[in-house]
Parts: C-alpha cells; structure tokens; sequence
C-alpha cells in the first residue's frame, strides 16, 4: 500500500505542474497468461509422488483476469507519465493423485504496483516501466487449506496497443525473475 501512495503521489506532484486537461484516470481489464509450463507441473508431480503418493497428475488453463487501476499526465508533447495498481488474477492448478487419492487446488495470486512512461502517435502507443509485484499461494486439500508468501520483487514490464477517445487495446509483458507472465488489455482512460 505505501508504495501505491508514494507513485500516485509522484503522479499528482507532475500533475499539478501542467494543465489539468493533461491528467487523466485509467482503469483496464487484463486476461493473463501465466506462462507455466508442463516441465512447471511435471515438479509438482514429482515432489507428491516422493512424498508418497503412487501417482499425481496436475492440469492448468494456464490463464486468469485481472485488471490495473491508475493515474497518469501528459509532461510532453505525445509522453505521457503513469503509475497504478495491478491485480494479476488468480492462476489454479488442479492435481489429482492415487496411492492416497487426493484431490489439491493450488491458487496462485498477485498485486503490485506500476510506474511507465507512454509514448502515443497516430493511435498506436508504446510504454515501458517497472512493475513491483508480490505473490501468495493457497494449497487446499479434503483435510484444510494452507497459504504463504511465494515471493515479491521489481522488475520490467512493457506495452504496445491502439485506441482513440480513451479506449484502447493491447498487449503487456511482464518479467518476473527467471520467468513471465502477459496480459490482453482492454482499457478506459478519462481526463480531468
């Protein structure tokens, strides 16, 4: 939360420096793809097997929604400044064993924070920035549930897409350590 507050801070201090028709709101609905691949669930699989269990077999869509929340100013002709909250969605994976059948749902969430700078011509936009993320995980079984941390940290996410009269569409990519996650996006902005 205090690093939302320190962006849309930094947003609304360059606001104020230009004309209040450059400010804007946004807020887009994303469709993930995480990125996770058979090798991924081929080690769940064999860690449950060396735990005991004769067989396991783990499924993903591979997919989720998510969506971005944020604030943004034109500090230059066709550059534009802009910092939000992302929501990544929910990655499930089902996995079902034998030798102890057992079915487990394991749900993956994320949020985080974003600051880019945007550059539009002609319909078309390019950004690029820096999103910190944090991640958790929730494994639930017929005997309970269990959640913890899997990790948070700060890397590279770039954009590309078109729109005109504060709707657009595009793609994202955002690097998470050794791996990636991207996003569909459908988006409405809104100056003020």
């Amino acid at each position: 939360m205090k690093k939302i507050i320190m962006i849309l801070f930094a947003v609304f201090s360059l606001q104020s420096n230009v004309h209040s028709a450059d400010a804007y709101v946004y807020g887009s609905g994303k469709y993930f793809m995480y990125g996770v691949e058979k090798s991924d669930l081929q080690v769940i699989n064999t860690s449950l097997i060396a735990l005991g269990f004769t067989s396991s077999l783990s499924e993903t869509d591979n997919s989720g929604y998510g969506f971005d929340v944020g604030l943004g100013t034109e500090v230059a002709p066709n550059f534009f400044l802009e910092g939000g909250y992302v929501n990544y969605g929910t990655l499930t994976i089902n996995t079902t064993t034998t030798g102890g059948v057992e079915n487990i749902k394991t749900e993956i969430k994320g949020n985080g924070v974003t600051g880019a700078v945007k550059y539009e011509t002609d319909g078309f936009y390019f950004k690029g920035g820096m999103h910190s993320w944090d991640f958790s995980g929730t494994v639930s079984t017929s005997l309970g549930s269990s959640s913890d941390a899997l990790g948070s940290g700060t890397d590279p996410f770039f954009g590309i897409g078109f729109g005109s009269d504060g709707f657009e569409f595009g793609y994202e990519y955002y690097a998470i350590e050794e791996g990636d996650i991207s996003a569909l996006t459908a988006r409405f902005s809104h100056k003020f």
